[in-house]
């Protein structure tokens, strides 16, 4: 009896502790909760338990799916943010706590346009300049991409521009593609741009094989021919 007596004292002990530091009180409860959700923080930190102090085991992009493991018992405040704790799940595998202010099933329609237009901003500014070329392995090719802010692009090769046309942005969860018009055969296509961390990583196809994207100039001249930049999308063949 006596070590009975011991043993529920000490759980009981344990579970105050652990309501004094309240998010470390979780729930398994997931009935009222979605199995999905997506994160709306680039950059997300993914920590061991429930609480910003917490080891971090990993971060999250932006547009990931998630699967709803946990949610802590209570409400949070951090910052202008009072919500919960999520433990989920990426498709790599990788579990852990993120708070519910960086996930959709926390944020109204509003709060979701409002990351949706602030990330599409961040991604048109990121993608503005003069792109070279880079092969798998790194190696540089004579190739570049020209982006402006004003939606022209340029196509070409040893710092010669060789076609002339506009381009449009889209989101597909955290990925920017970028549709390119005014060119009948585009020497590069299928141009996606994404934020990994802070990080921007912008490929494109070219005779079917990927290349990397690095900048070269952010601040480039375009259509350095007269005649073009009054033509607006005019270009030249290039044999590709």
């Amino acid at each position: 009896m006596g070590s009975r007596l011991a043993l529920a004292c000490a759980a009981a002990c344990l579970l105050l502790a652990a309501c004094r530091k309240g998010t470390e009180v979780v729930t398994d409860d997931t009935a009222q909760l979605p199995a999905t959700t997506i994160v709306t923080t680039p950059d997300l930190r993914v920590r061991i338990a429930p609480n910003t102090t917490a080891v971090e085991i990993g971060r999250l992009t932006r547009g990931e799916e998630v699967r709803v493991v946990q949610r802590s018992a209570e409400k949070v405040p951090i910052g202008k943010h009072n919500t919960y704790w999520y433990k989920v799940t990426a498709s790599n595998g990788l579990t852990g706590w993120v708070y519910g202010a960086h996930l959709a099933l926390e944020a109204d329609g509003k709060e979701l346009q409002a990351v949706d237009e602030q990330y599409e901003k961040k991604l048109r500014s990121a993608i503005t300049g003069r792109w070279e070329m880079a092969k798998p392995t790194g190696v540089l090719t004579s190739y570049f991409v020209t982006l402006m802010p004003d939606g022209q692009v340029e196509f070409g090769t040893n710092r010669k521009g060789l076609q002339y046309g506009r381009y449009s942005l889209e989101l597909s969860g955290d990925i920017a593609k970028i549709t390119v018009t005014g060119i009948e055969k585009p020497m590069v296509k299928d141009l996606k741009a994404k934020f990994v961390g802070e990080t921007l990583v912008f490929t494109a196809t070219m005779n079917n094989d990927e290349y990397r994207l690095n900048l070269a100039e952010k601040t480039p001249e375009l259509f350095r021919d007269r005649e073009k930049k009054e033509g607006g999308s005019s270009q030249k063949t290039t044999g590709q």
